[in-house]
């Protein structure tokens, strides 16, 4: 028996299964995401409690899930400058609060080598509930900026 309220949709999903949510909890991506410009409806699933780890659903493609996080997370001192058009379109002006997120790249195996995409962060107007990914010059930020340090210390060679 289906216990939703009118208000109420569900998702089946590849990766969590079926996820119910309410249309306040979409987020609207008018120019979709990079790669993605078909897809235009998220809805942002927790990873597990207490975790910095978000996804971002496709409702539009339900198998289509991207890992993201805060990115300050790792970087305190990330503070990119969306240029101002950008936040126009979210509805946005330089004052106001939004959420910033980057999308995660964990290595089968290897999750030490954690990348995040900080040349690609993804803004989103709580208010209005749009979103964009938006693409900052790679001389700023790195696609690939490594979480974790290389413990350069560690040779595999034994101290004793």
């Amino acid at each position: 028996m289906n216990t939703l309220d009118a208000s109420t949709q569900e998702l089946t999903g590849t990766r969590f299964g079926n996820i119910a949510y309410e249309e306040l909890d979409v987020l609207t991506f008018p120019d979709g995401l990079v790669g993605f410009r078909d897809w235009h409806h998220f809805v942002i699933v927790n990873h597990k409690e207490g975790s910095p780890f978000r996804w971002l659903q496709s409702i539009d493609e339900p198998a289509f899930a991207m890992l993201m996080v805060d990115p300050k997370t790792y970087d305190s001192q990330y503070q990119p400058k969306i240029p101002a058009n950008e936040l126009s379109a979210l509805g946005l002006s330089a004052e106001d609060i939004h959420l910033t997120f980057v999308t995660v790249s964990i290595p089968v195996g290897s999750p030490q080598d954690m990348t995040l995409n900080m040349a690609g962060p993804i803004i989103v107007n709580p208010a209005n509930r749009q979103a964009s990914q938006v693409i900052l010059p790679v001389e700023m930020y790195n696609t690939r900026q490594r979480a974790f340090p290389i413990d350069e210390g560690t040779t595999g060679e034994s101290a004793a």
